[in-house]
């Protein structure tokens, strides 16, 4: 299953001067690699072209760093290959759109910022468990990155649902005893010493 790792902040505009907007999707493979291919979304249509796998990394954030040295020449190259990949090549899961896109207004955003959450918190209840790691989280969601990170980052201000933990190198999210109850799964002995501080007064 392909999902969207990341939109670039720059579009690209080909040579009749239609501008497009350019995507990273990851495909996560047997073995623990990573296929990484480009998506080029053109404005006001929508139409999609899509290029085959352009890089076999090992991890997600792997082929973010690779993508981080993607220059306009690498660009101009892909859009060619996407031009001629058939469709069978495009994702076909439908990607929501990194939230920042949305300009329906505050209430859209707000709604879709809300279905994130759930989704975060879902994840731990699939699982039944009350610990996840980041990483399992990030590869799992079909959404980009930086958004499930705000919405982490939410979740554990306001109502502090969730807190994330370093250990061994690797960070892990952790419920707290109101996220466990709002996810509906039981708290062991372990994570018991979550800290469950009140939570801060939004600022205004």
């Amino acid at each position: 299953m392909q999902r969207l790792l990341q939109t670039f902040d720059t579009p690209f505009t080909d040579r009749n001067g239609d501008v497009y907007i350019v995507e990273l999707y990851g495909n996560s493979r047997p073995g623990d690699t990573w296929q990484g291919s480009l998506a080029f979304v053109r404005r006001g249509s929508g139409r999609r072209l899509a290029t085959g796998a352009e890089t076999t990394q090992p991890t997600a954030d792997a082929l973010l760093y690779w993508a981080s040295g993607l220059t306009p020449t690498y660009f101009d190259g892909a859009f060619e290959r996407a031009q001629s990949s058939p469709s069978e090549r495009l994702p076909i899961e439908p990607i929501p759109p990194p939230l920042r896109d949305v300009t329906a207004g505050d209430e859209t955003y707000r709604r879709r910022f809300t279905e994130l959450q759930r989704s975060v918190l879902r994840a731990f209840t699939d699982r039944a468990s009350t610990r996840l790691s980041m990483q399992a989280l990030l590869e799992e969601l079909p959404h980009a990155n930086a958004d499930v990170i705000r919405a982490i980052e939410d979740l554990e201000k306001r109502p502090r649902l969730l807190e994330r933990r370093t250990e061994g190198g690797s960070e892990w999210l952790v419920l707290t005893r109101e996220g466990a109850r709002a996810a509906g799964v039981k708290r062991s002995e372990s994570d018991a010493g979550a800290s469950v501080s009140p939570p801060p007064q939004p600022q205004r």
